[in-house]
This record gives structure tokens, C-alpha cells and sequence, in this order.
């Protein structure tokens, strides 16, 4: 009985042994740094300078005028222009009979134009009709032609053809593989200057200056020491 009592207590001390060790990760550490000071002069002052920044640059995009994209097919050429005043036609104006000519005139016209349309429309109403009229004929004949009569021609629907060329094609010409050259037009700018680069620009300048400040604080510390 004790022996049991004995050997149980054993089992439970090795098994409370054996879960309370556990390991953990390696953590490194870093000393920690020495928080710096927040100067309130310094940061109004560094505030103030983004300020101006940023005001110099909307005061410098105000002063040009938005430019439209422009459409080169609605701009005419500069010798034209100059010769608007040459080219300058005054009305003419057209006396009773002469407008009443061309009144009869136009009439005539139409008159033409609507007997041409008749006569096209009243050709094709007979040619469907006398298609129609051979068909039923030769389906009272042969059921067997008039199935195939009304069979879809293959060799008319895919209908390509080779249209005349501006030029004959030669046969010596060496195609160029693979050369292409763009030539858009492209419009970028919306002002007198581009607004991105501009930006880039006082931002390379800000840093300029700040490198500068830097150099000239670890100057003077290194001539204090």
C-alpha cells in the first residue's frame, strides 16, 4: 500500500517537472534612443517655409492662362491669316431674276432626282417579281430543282474582292522589319510651365537646404568640441 502511495507521488512530481519547463524565442534588444526634444520654434518655422513653398508655386501657376489642347485641322496657316483681307469677298447680291432661276433650278433638280428614284424602285419590284414567277414555274415542274434553286449560293455570300490601288506594287521594295516611328502629338502642359516638374523642382531645393542646415549644426558642435 505505502509502495504504491510512494510511487505515485513520484509519477506526478516528474510530470509537474516536466510541463512547468518551456522554453521562449530569443529576443535581442536595442538600446533604446534618446528622444529628442520637439522645439516649437523649429517645427512653426519649418512649417511656415512648406507654406511659402507651396504658396510661391499656385502664385506662379496663376499668373499663366489655361491653354486649351490644340486642334491642328481647325488651325489655318500663317500665310493664309495675312492674306485675309485679299481673300475677303463682299456679298454678292442676287437680283429677282437670278434668284428666281435658281429657284426653278432646284426644282428641276429634284423633279430628276425623285423620277430616277421611282425608276430604280419600280426595276427592282420587277425583277423580284419575275424571280418569284420562275420559281413557282419550276416548282410545278421539279420539286427537286426548285429546292435546289433556292439553296444558298457558298460561292457569292464570303464576297472578296481586291479593290484598285493607289499605285501598282513593286516588286523590288524592301520592306522595313520592324521599324516604327510615333508621330503624335502630345499635349502635357495645361499651363505655362509643367506643374509635376516644377514641384520637383522646390522639392530638390527643400532638401538642398536641409542637407546645408545639417552640415553647418555639425560644424559648429564640432567646433564647440
Amino acid at each position: 500500500m505505502n509502495r504504491n502511495i510512494v510511487s505515485t507521488s513520484i509519477f506526478l512530481l516528474r510530470n509537474t517537472w516536466v510541463r512547468s519547463i518551456h522554453t521562449t524565442t530569443i529576443n535581442y534588444a536595442l538600446p533604446t534612443k534618446a528622444k529628442k526634444k520637439a522645439d516649437p520654434t523649429s517645427d512653426k518655422i519649418r512649417e511656415d517655409r512648406k507654406r511659402r513653398r507651396y504658396e510661391k508655386a499656385i502664385s506662379k501657376l496663376e499668373k499663366f492662362k489655361l491653354q486649351l489642347k490644340p486642334i491642328h485641322e481647325y488651325e489655318s496657316e500663317r500665310r493664309i491669316l495675312k492674306e485675309l483681307d485679299v481673300r475677303k469677298r463682299s456679298p454678292s447680291e442676287l437680283t429677282s431674276e437670278e434668284t428666281t432661276q435658281r429657284l426653278m433650278l432646284n426644282r428641276d433638280w429634284a423633279k430628276h432626282k425623285h423620277k430616277q428614284h421611282q425608276q430604280e424602285i419600280n426595276l427592282i419590284s420587277r425583277a423580284l417579281k419575275s424571280q418569284e414567277n420562275a420559281l413557282e414555274q419550276l416548282k410545278q415542274e421539279s420539286e427537286q430543282l426548285y429546292e435546289q434553286a433556292i439553296q444558298v449560293d457558298t460561292k457569292l455570300i464570303p464576297y472578296i474582292r481586291r479593290g484598285p490601288l493607289y499605285s501598282l506594287p513593286n516588286p523590288s521594295y524592301d520592306a522595313p522589319d520592324g521599324d516604327y516611328f510615333d508621330t503624335t502629338n502630345y499635349f502635357s502642359k495645361g499651363f505655362g510651365v509643367n506643374f509635376m516638374d516644377h514641384m520637383k523642382t522646390m522639392e530638390r531645393q527643400k532638401w538642398t537646404e536641409i542637407r546645408a542646415e545639417r552640415r553647418a549644426k555639425k560644424e559648429e558642435k564640432d567646433a564647440d568640441k
